[in-house]
């Protein structure tokens, strides 16, 4: 594949801090829409033409390997041919439905596949259209139920001090993405209340084989400050994604979060809009970490990009609270349950699973696993490479010794995913200042074993870049 050096500078990244784009790009014979509002509004991005596999081109012909999966979204890559027939054919039948008027064999199905996929007793599923509308709707789903139980005073929903659920104003509430909630102030509820499970930044100084869990028994201390008959929910990514960069939590923890919840009558939310549908090598992270929550929601690989869904797994005693009071459920949404994303929805699952994608995640896995860590041993500045499946990270310090991070000001993981993006790689910078430090790889789960080495190759030549500039100094 073509991968053409960019000269030109982007600011594709939101929230880095640093200055402003400083030069610009014009498609040739395309005029860019004066129109069309842009995250960072006066910036020029480059306009991307067609995608094929973990390849996006733009409208110059340049190649950029898709090591993100944008938004850790593109879980089998770009321009599938299977989707897009899978569509045509839905879109011939029926595009739209209103949930209340008719349900549609899309929906259905996929409910059915993965009621039958999903851990435990989680039976019951409801989609919408983003990953921030489902962290709404647990909201709503866990407080209908409360009061469905006669207990309505339990509303508060307790989060984690680094965390993202998504950009809506509840799910906002329930993040502890300082960066993403400074700019609405007492519009947010002050949900956010324990440390991260955060291994190597441990607030509690501690190694993991003698850690005592204090980052687990601290949402029993929050739950018993809160008032137990006043929490409906605790709410938790298995892996924290934006907001750190793939912090992996210690083994346990999940299933200590698990007992704490039951312990204290409160609801267990598990938040796999970037962990689900086979990111990290099996269809949920609830799998390997051995835990059934009370509700999990899903989203971005779901469709893998083809059309916008989302969605709730719900265990069933919380629907039979519903049933046997109201017997009615939440309101949703306009496009909730929409035939033609789950028509997409419904190929990508089939595509998967003929072509043994899962499979080919933890064989790939492994082999981006090894590479970054070779990458590490070379490059002091680089540091805590931790994941699973295709999904990993990692963190900038300044000293290794120390774990001292670079100054937030500096935005060097901003800058460094600039750096990637002019050699032709997309990766995700991470992280909440003051740790704005992290890197995310996530690429699609189809990615070959030559791709992966290409994704490597891209990446250590940045990575000496960076350490040729003066790496932190930058």
């Amino acid at each position: 594949h073509n991968r053409p050096v960019l000269t030109q500078h982007f600011s594709i990244y939101p929230n880095h801090m640093s200055e402003a784009p400083v030069s610009g790009f014009q498609p040739q014979g395309i005029l860019m829409s004066k129109a069309l509002l842009k995250q960072m509004i006066d910036a020029n991005y480059p306009m991307v033409e067609y995608g094929k596999g973990v390849w996006l081109y733009d409208t110059e012909g340049r190649a950029y390997l898709d090591g993100s999966s944008g938004a850790m979204t593109a879980n089998i890559g770009h321009g599938v041919p299977e989707i897009a027939q899978a569509v045509a054919r839905q879109m011939e039948k029926i595009s739209f439905s209103y949930r209340t008027q008719f349900t549609n064999a899309p929906a259905e199905e996929l409910a059915d596949r993965l009621a039958a996929i999903a851990p435990g007793d989680l039976d019951y599923a409801f989609f919408v259209n983003s990953g921030s509308e489902a962290s709404e709707h647990a909201i709503r789903v866990v407080l209908h139920v409360w009061r469905e139980r006669g207990q309505p005073g339990k509303q508060k929903i307790l989060g984690r001090e680094r965390s993202y659920h998504g950009m809506t104003m509840g799910a906002l509430s329930m993040s502890g993405h300082d960066l993403r909630r400074k700019d609405y102030g007492s519009l947010l509820h002050a949900f956010p209340a324990v440390p991260p499970s955060y291994c190597y930044r441990c607030p509690w100084g501690k190694r993991p084989e003698s850690c005592g869990m204090d980052c687990a028994e601290a949402w029993h201390e929050a739950i018993q400050s809160a008032g137990p008959e006043n929490v409906a929910a605790i709410i938790v990514e298995p892996i924290v994604g934006a907001a750190g960069g793939v912090i992996m939590p210690t083994t346990g923890y999940l299933c200590r979060l698990r007992e704490i919840c039951d312990e204290n009558n409160v609801l267990m939310i598990l938040d796999e809009v970037i962990t689900g549908m086979g990111r990290t090598g099996s269809w949920f992270a609830a799998d390997w970490a051995e835990v059934v929550p009370d509700v999990l929601t899903f989203g971005k690989g779901l469709s893998a990009g083809y059309s916008p869904m989302a969605g709730l797994l719900l265990r069933a005693p919380l629907v039979e609270s519903m049933r046997q009071n109201s017997g009615s459920a939440p309101f949703g949404h306009t496009f909730s349950n929409n035939p033609l994303s789950a028509a997409a929805c419904l190929a990508v699952q089939d595509y998967m699973i003929q072509n043994n994608v899962l499979d080919n995640v933890q064989a790939r896995g492994k082999e981006l696993e090894d590479g970054l860590r070779a990458l590490a041993r070379k490059y002091s500045f680089m540091a805590d490479v931790r994941g699973r499946g295709l999904l990993w990270g990692f963190e900038f310090v300044s000293d290794p010794a120390t774990r001292e991070p670079p100054v937030a000001a500096k935005a060097v993981a901003a800058r460094f995913g600039e750096l990637c993006f002019d050699k032709g790689l997309i990766v995700y910078p991470s992280g909440v200042p003051p740790l704005n430090n992290a890197i995310l790889l996530s690429p699609p789960l189809t990615i070959t074993a030559d791709e992966t080495a290409t994704l490597l190759e891209i990446l250590g030549s940045a990575l000496d870049d960076f350490d040729a500039a003066g790496a932190l100094a930058i």
